[in-house]
């Protein structure tokens, strides 16, 4: 993983912040916002890789696609949700974080209810037998 062009960006972006902040503080908070995305773009392009090893990985052993597609799913989720809550954060919208957090949990669940369904299931067969 490339280090030094996320830290050009971060560096980057907080100067701009901090410079903002000064003359136009209305535009701090969407300097910090961008500098978050392509942050995020980056890492997560340059994990692309290890995206196709797991899917490579998991399609090879007896895990069905439903749970490769709910991992992921529920991943990414967890990326969004924190680069959105770290940036009310910032903001100064604590509550605001705590309510995007309480979304991504419940996205999160609604995800694994068909594991938690097949789970069940095959609890309930093994009880039978």
């Amino acid at each position: 993983m490339q280090l030094l062009p996320i830290i050009g960006i971060a560096l980057t972006g907080t100067v701009l912040y901090v410079l903002l902040k000064q003359y136009k503080p209305e535009y701090a908070m969407l300097a910090a916002l961008a500098c978050s995305v392509l942050i995020f773009l980056t890492v997560i392009q340059q994990l692309s890789p290890v995206f196709s090893s797991l899917n490579e990985l998991l399609s090879l052993s007896s895990v069905g696609g439903i749970y490769t597609k709910s991992l992921l799913k529920a991943l990414g989720i967890c990326y969004l949700v924190q680069l959105a809550s770290d940036s009310c954060k910032d903001a100064g919208q604590a509550s605001i974080a705590g309510k995007v957090e309480f979304a991504g949990k419940a996205a999160v669940l609604l995800i694994s209810l068909p594991l938690f369904q097949n789970l069940a299931s095959a609890a309930i067969r093994l009880i039978r037998l």
